[in-house]
């Protein structure tokens, strides 16, 4: 499934916007599909909608599950690196505790 940013949240700055996508995410695994996020016209997101969206969703069901079912695509540099450091941040983080 292809959820465009754009037609869920207003913005991609807040942990209330990234809540959107966090419950869409954790929807999707709870019925064992696919969500690709398309971040066409999106600019820019900030670390609180990025914790919010993904991270909260790697520390509830694993890195492996967010890897395996979660990609996003026509995302610019800002986006995509800040996203990858902290997925790279929170897996580092759950391999330390395991």
């Amino acid at each position: 499934m292809v959820i465009v940013v754009k037609n869920v949240v207003v913005d991609c700055d807040t942990n209330a916007h990234g809540a959107v996508l966090r419950d869409l995410i954790l929807d999707a695994l709870d019925r064992q599909k696919c969500v690709c996020f398309d971040f066409s016209g999106v600019f820019n997101v900030t670390s609180s909608f990025v914790n919010t969206a993904f991270v909260e969703v790697i520390e509830q069901r694993g890195v492996a599950a967010f890897k395996s079912n979660v990609s996003l695509k026509n995302v610019n540099k800002q986006i995509a690196g800040l996203v990858k450091a902290r997925v790279a941040f929170v897996s580092s983080s759950e391999k330390c505790a395991a």
